[in-house]
């Protein structure tokens, strides 16, 4: 009777010890092979996270959510091997998860690797094994993980479009701010880049700039990044298109000594160029500031 009323006071015990709250946890200590998902145990006040699913075995430490963050996401590094990073601002949500089994930490980076196309994600980013940077559309995520945790931020981009100037005032303006702007809507013929001067309108705003200020020397820069072609295709059409852009100014009275042609090609996109609209905003005319010669 004796050993029967101690048996009866432990197991009392331990459930007591494994409240309502703490069941799962209890559970998982004294079964180590258990799954414990974020369905198991959540947060307080952290609703599953729907825009990328979460790793088995894990679960949820904290969440946040605003409708306007701008998170800074690290890109793979261009063809110099210059660091590259882009700003995403928009919707904004974040959750960190705690990975419950420690056979499995080792794993968390290659199944999280293997969930992004299985999500819809295009992987852009990722440095050892411990963050990546991914997209779908206009919603990019970024993952770090440390050790027995990882957290996601996931940013819905609210500025998809391409911003350029549409009249010789805000190019003063984004002159005078930013030194340079950028030029969308110059039409050139694909035979021979040629400007295609009735549905090229923005040129006559550049040409009434230029004539109001008379001590400025310009750089007519020109990018774009092809989905298709080579990279010597697509420098060679910017710089015909450069010298174009510069052989019209000069045509309506711009003294050539003032303007200098310099193609890009694709070596300084805006974007990532995996949408028809990021196509479209690489492929542009920046006008900027020379710089003064001693």
């Amino acid at each position: 009777m004796a050993a029967r009323s101690i048996s009866l006071t432990l197991i009392f015990g331990f459930i007591l010890t494994c409240s309502s709250e703490f069941l799962a946890t209890c559970l998982a200590q004294e079964n180590p092979n258990a799954s414990t998902t974020g369905t198991d145990i959540v947060a307080a006040d952290c609703p599953p996270f729907t825009a990328f699913p979460q790793l088995a075995m894990t679960v949820v430490v904290s969440c946040q959510k605003s409708d306007s963050v701008a998170v800074t996401m690290p890109l793979k590094p261009d063809a110099q091997g210059r660091a590259r990073e882009k700003t995403i601002r928009g919707i904004f949500e974040f959750r960190e998860y705690r990975i419950t089994q420690v056979d499995q930490q080792d794993y968390a980076f290659q199944n999280l690797m293997q969930l992004i196309p299985m999500a819809g994600f295009i992987a852009k980013y990722s440095d050892n094994s411990s963050t990546i940077t991914a997209r779908n559309g206009g919603t990019w995520i970024l993952i770090n993980l440390r050790g027995d945790s990882y957290n996601i931020s996931v940013v819905r981009d609210s500025q998809p479009g391409c911003a350029g100037v549409k009249n010789a005032e805000e190019i003063s303006h984004e002159m005078e701010t930013h030194n340079r702007a950028t030029i969308y809507e110059i039409q050139f013929s694909p035979q021979n880049q040629i400007i295609e001067g009735n549905n090229s309108q923005i040129l006559n705003e550049v040409l009434n700039y230029v004539k109001q200020n008379p001590s400025l020397s310009l750089v007519i820069e020109s990018h774009k990044m092809s989905t298709k072609g080579t990279e010597d295709d697509d420098f060679e059409i910017t710089r015909e298109r450069a010298n174009s852009v510069v052989d019209w100014l000069v045509a309506h009275g711009i003294p050539a000594a003032r303007l200098q042609a310099k193609p890009f090609g694709r070596m300084q996109p805006l974007s990532e160029n995996d949408t028809a609209m990021e196509v479209q905003c690489n492929e542009r005319i920046q006008l900027a500031k020379a710089l003064a010669v001693n």
